[in-house]
């Protein structure tokens, strides 16, 4: 099956705007000025993730790829668990200080390495 021409751009388009406001989250949290718990802070990069996601599954379903059959497309779906965690552990408080810096650099690695993933379809280390 063939995608329409718009899907594509607006999954990275999403892309995009999930790495920048996690970002400029992640400043915030290196800064010691979290961000507060507006609703509106909230929703949208929650929903721009959720977006995102379902975009990916939607590319995924019209093309008919298994991840299974594909695994640069297996190494990416494990590279955006781990961007996910290591994201949950730099964004949100109980953790120390060097753990949440830690976890917004290596969150923010994985993200390159799944666009690159996305990009050569070639697994590297």
């Amino acid at each position: 099956m063939v995608l329409p021409d718009f899907i594509r751009p607006v999954h990275e388009i999403l892309a995009g705007l999930a790495l920048l406001i996690f970002v400029w989250r992640g400043l915030r949290m290196w800064r010691n000025q979290p961000v507060r718990k507006i609703v509106w802070r909230r929703v949208i990069p929650d929903s721009i993730d959720t977006l995102l996601l379902l975009s990916g599954i939607t590319m995924l379903v019209m093309l008919g790829w298994n991840p299974l059959d594909h695994a640069w497309l297996l190494a990416k779906l494990m590279a955006v668990l781990g961007y996910i965690t290591l994201g949950f552990i730099a964004l949100h408080s109980g953790h120390s200080r060097p753990t949440q810096r830690f976890s917004f650099v290596a969150a923010l690695i994985i993200f390159g390495y799944v666009v690159a993933l996305a990009h050569t379809k070639a697994i590297f280390l």
